[in-house]
């Protein structure tokens, strides 16, 4: 007998404040469900405000790591070579976990796309700040003329690829905009049918490491054996957020045709 699986709430983590009892609700579990905008709010905030932190922090790696380049400070116990790769490696991390947090941010709140060129800004400015964070130090790390041929080498091969990793990780190959995110109510709501919480806000399904949601818990594709046990009920907010902004296909072509067989 086929099992039925279990739909989860989708629910932040962060406390709720005292005054905030319209942001949300709880469900018969206990759970608390939080509106899509107190979401937006309390997430957005703090991981734009996480990343500009952990970006300073890596160029604060980098100009520590160009002073004592240029023996401008004499860092104690390990030798230049040793504490340069040690301020590149703590760069990159510093610069990818930032870039991390900014492209999160922009999920859960995206920017509008009519601004083409303010649009690709905001949205790779973790790979902006990769550039800043390393290239001025591998300029000077190749041409600097205290350094040894082989020093030189290693420590200008590890903050190459230091910068290729921080800027490729750093990329946005999938923004998500205003526009996107209504064009995919819009067509929700041309379906007619579609489930909404206490406060009007579309609800979807999904299960985890997916990349589609879907409109309805009974969808075949949700309930295929073989797949997660747990199905996680959340808004349509919530799941751009996670990165799903593919509705499934396959439900949204038999709603459609259902809705042209019966004439609506």
């Amino acid at each position: 007998m086929k099992k039925e699986k279990k739909i989860v709430e989708y629910a932040s983590n962060s406390k709720v404040e005292k005054n905030s009892k319209d942001d949300y609700s709880i469900d018969a579990n206990g759970n608390i469900i939080r509106s899509a905008k107190e979401y937006t709010q309390g997430s957005v905030t703090g991981r734009r405000v996480g990343a500009f932190v952990l970006w300073f922090l890596g160029i604060a790696c980098e100009v520590l790591a160009i002073l004592e380049l240029l023996k401008k400070v004499a860092l104690p116990k390990f030798e230049m070579m040793t504490w340069l790769i040690i301020l590149i490696v703590l760069d990159l991390v510093f610069v990818v976990i930032g870039s991390m947090l900014w492209k999160k941010a922009n999920h859960i709140d995206p920017r509008s796309e009519k601004n083409k060129l303010g649009f690709w800004t905001w949205n790779n400015l973790g790979t902006i700040m990769s550039i800043i964070a390393f290239l001025p130090l591998v300029i000077l790390i190749f041409t600097n003329k205290d350094l040894d041929k082989k020093s030189k080498g290693i420590v200008g091969a590890i903050a190459v690829v230091a910068l290729l990793v921080a800027g490729i990780s750093s990329y946005d190959f999938n923004p998500v905009s205003k526009e996107d995110l209504a064009n995919a109510k819009a067509e929700i709501l041309a379906t007619g049918d579609y489930e909404t919480n206490d406060k009007g806000e579309i609800i979807v399904y999904w299960l985890p490491h997916s990349t589609k949601y879907h409109l309805h818990s009974t969808c075949t594709h949700l309930n295929r054996e073989g797949t997660s046990s747990e199905i996680t009920r959340g808004t349509l907010e919530q799941a751009y957020a996670e990165g799903l902004t593919e509705p499934c296909r396959t439900e949204i072509k038999a709603l459609e045709k259902g809705k042209t067989e019966t004439g609506e």
